[in-house]
C-alpha cells in the first residue's frame, strides 16, 4: 500500500465510523433541544440582584461546531487518532439558566438573607462546550482491523463566580465560589444514533448546570 494513498483511506475509515454527520446538521440539532433560541430569563427574576457575564462569545449562534483530530500516529502498519466534534455553546445558555435556577432554588431565603441590599454576581467560568469523540485504532495487516470508543466529551471547567454585595451605607463585600462540575464521559451505546447520544447529553448538561447552581446558592448564603 503506497503511502500517498493513506489518507484518503483514513478520510473513508472514518467515515465510515462516524458517520459523516455534518457541523451544520449538529448545530441545526443542538439548536432544536432549544427551541432555535436562547433560554429566556424569567420574569420574576429578583431585581436586586444582578448577573453578569465574562465568558467569551462566539457570535449569536447556539452551538458552532468544528472537527478536530489529534494525537495522530500514522505508522506502516498501525494507525491511532482522537477525532473529536467539538460544540461550543453559546455561553449565555448557561449564564441563563444560571440566573433562573438561583432565583428558582433561593429566591425567599436569599432575600431574607439580603434585606434590601444589592447583589452583583459575576459568572467568571462555566463549562460551555462539549464534543463527540471517538479513539481509533487501525491495524493494516493482510486485512484491516480496526476499534474504537465513542462517547460524549463534557466541557470539565467547574462552576465559578465572584459577588459583591453593597449595603444600604455603601459599604462592599466580595468573594469568589467555585463549584465542582458533575459531569463525566458519557458513553455512545452500540447501535445508538447520533441524535439520541446529543439529546441525553445536552439534557444531563443542563441539569449539571442546575445542579451546580443550587450547591452555588447553598454556599452563597453562608458566606453572605
Amino acid at each position: 500500500m503506497k503511502l500517498h494513498f493513506y489518507p484518503l483511506l483514513f478520510a473513508a475509515i472514518s467515515c465510515v465510523l462516524t458517520g459523516c454527520i455534518s457541523t451544520q446538521k449538529i448545530d441545526a440539532f443542538v439548536a432544536e433541544q432549544y427551541g432555535n433560541q436562547l433560554p429566556r430569563l424569567n420574569k420574576k427574576n429578583a431585581t436586586n440582584i444582578t448577573v453578569n457575564s465574562q465568558l467569551a462569545k462566539n457570535g449569536d449562534a447556539i452551538s458552532v461546531t468544528t472537527n478536530k483530530t489529534s494525537n495522530f500516529l500514522p505508522l506502516l502498519v498501525y494507525w491511532h487518532y482522537d477525532y473529536r466534534r467539538i460544540s461550543q455553546l453559546h455561553p449565555d445558555i448557561a449564564v441563563h439558566q444560571f440566573t433562573n435556577a438561583l432565583n428558582n432554588a433561593a429566591s425567599k431565603p436569599l432575600q431574607q438573607k439580603l434585606e434590601g441590599k444589592k447583589l452583583e454576581l459575576t459568572v467568571e467560568q462555566a463549562p460551555v462546550s462539549f464534543a463527540q469523540t471517538e479513539k481509533t485504532n487501525i491495524i493494516f495487516v493482510l486485512y484491516l482491523i480496526s476499534w474504537s470508543k465513542f462517547y460524549m466529551e463534557p466541557d470539565f471547567k467547574d462552576l465559578v463566580v465572584s459577588y459583591q454585595l453593597t449595603n444600604a451605607d455603601g459599604s462592599l463585600k466580595t468573594g469568589k465560589i467555585q463549584v465542582a462540575n458533575p459531569m463525566r464521559n458519557q458513553k455512545i451505546r452500540l447501535f445508538q444514533k447520533w441524535k439520541s447520544a446529543y439529546s441525553e447529553f445536552i439534557t444531563e448538561y443542563n441539569l449539571a448546570i442546575t445542579a451546580m447552581t443550587k450547591s452555588f446558592a447553598t454556599e452563597l448564603m453562608k458566606q453572605l
